[in-house]
C-alpha cells in the first residue's frame, strides 16, 4: 500500500464563515447589566466601606483616583458587553455545531458532534428570570476545546441538548 498525502488547494476548503449564524437572545444583554451592576455595586461598598473606615485612606488623591478607575472600569465593561453582545452568534449544522463570541479578542468554534462527550444545561438566578439557560459543550481535548453558549431562551437550550446528545450517540453506535 502507498502512502498519499495530496495537496488541497485552498479554494476548495468549505468556509464555516458561509453558514448564517444565529444571534443569541437580546434579553441576554440585560442579564450581563444586571451581572455586571451586581459586581459593581459589592465593590464599590466594599471601598466605600474601606474609605470610612481607615483614615488613611481618606484623602482626595486617593479617593478621585480610585473612583475614576471603577468608574472607568464600569464604562468598558459596558461598552464591552454592548460590543461584544453583536459577535455572538451560533449555528447547528448537520455533523457539528458552530459559535462565535469575543469583541477585542474573537474566536470562532467549530465542534463535531462526534468529538462532544458531555453536554449540560446551566441557567443561574438571573437567566433564569429572562426565561434564558446556558449550553455547555464538553469535549475530550479538555477545558479549551470546550464551548459554553450563553444567551439561549431554555426550551432552545434543552432542545439543543437533546438533539446534540441524540447525535453524539448516533455517532458511537456507528463507531465513528
Amino acid at each position: 500500500m502507498r502512502y498519499e498525502n495530496t495537496v488541497i488547494p485552498h479554494s476548495d476548503i468549505p468556509r464555516h464563515a458561509e453558514v448564517r449564524l444565529q444571534p443569541v437572545e437580546r434579553s441576554y444583554m440585560s442579564v450581563q447589566y444586571i451581572s455586571w451592576s451586581i459586581l459593581y455595586g459589592l465593590l464599590g461598598a466594599v471601598l466605600a466601606a474601606l474609605f470610612w473606615l481607615v483614615d488613611d485612606l481618606q484623602r482626595w488623591w486617593v479617593a478621585v483616583p480610585t473612583v475614576l478607575a471603577l468608574t472607568s472600569f464600569a464604562a468598558f465593561t459596558v461598552a464591552g458587553i454592548r460590543i461584544g453582545f453583536r459577535n455572538r452568534a451560533w449555528a447547528l449544522r448537520e455533523k457539528d455545531i458552530v459559535y462565535r463570541k469575543g469583541w477585542l479578542f474573537q474566536s470562532t468554534h467549530v465542534i463535531p458532534f462526534v468529538k462532544i462527550q458531555h453536554c449540560v444545561v446551566r441557567s443561574g438566578p438571573i437567566e433564569r428570570r429572562f426565561g434564558l439557560s446556558s449550553i455547555r459543550l464538553l469535549t475530550a481535548a479538555g477545558h479549551d476545546m470546550d464551548i459554553g453558549i450563553s444567551g439561549l431562551r431554555t426550551e432552545t437550550a434543552e432542545r439543543l441538548k437533546e438533539w446534540i446528545m441524540e447525535k453524539t450517540t448516533a455517532y458511537a453506535r456507528a463507531g465513528v
